[in-house]
């Protein structure tokens, strides 16, 4: 009876230990997936922030070719510089907004970030030909 008792003690006792250690690396597992979690946070907000310095150089010298054409070509290519201006802010603001989000809305704000980004570089492609194409006429 004792030696059975005893047994059940030492089971009991490796049960909640063991319950224990498993908390334990619960706990350790979360944490390490918050803080994956977080690297790969912090790698999209900084791809967004040079993706936005680029899509900002790109648009310096976009505005320096478009200053060096004649103002009759600067009128017949004014609306299209607009479009491609309003394409960059729709980015912008797309960024600004992933930023500001949760987690959970982030990654739908991620594919549209590329959809904007892809629709404003074939903006920039057309208009660059196109003012190329004109300055050479």
């Amino acid at each position: 009876m004792k030696t059975m008792l005893k047994s059940l003690l030492v089971i009991t006792l490796l049960g909640v230990m063991s319950c224990g250690q498993s908390k334990k690396e619960k706990e350790s597992v979360s944490k390490e997936i918050k803080e994956e979690l977080q690297e790969v946070v912090d790698d999209l907000d900084a791809e967004f922030k040079k993706l936005k310095e680029n899509v900002g150089d790109v648009m310096a010298k976009i505005g320096e070719e478009y200053d060096a054409l004649s103002d009759e070509l600067k009128a017949k290519f004014r609306s299209k510089k607009e479009d491609v201006e309003i394409k960059q802010k729709e980015l912008d603001k797309k960024i600004e907004e992933y930023n500001n989000a949760a987690a959970d809305k982030k990654e739908a704000l991620k594919a549209e970030i590329a959809q904007l980004r892809i629709a404003l570089d074939k903006s920039i492609e057309a208009f660059r030909a196109e003012m190329a194409k004109e300055a050479k006429l």
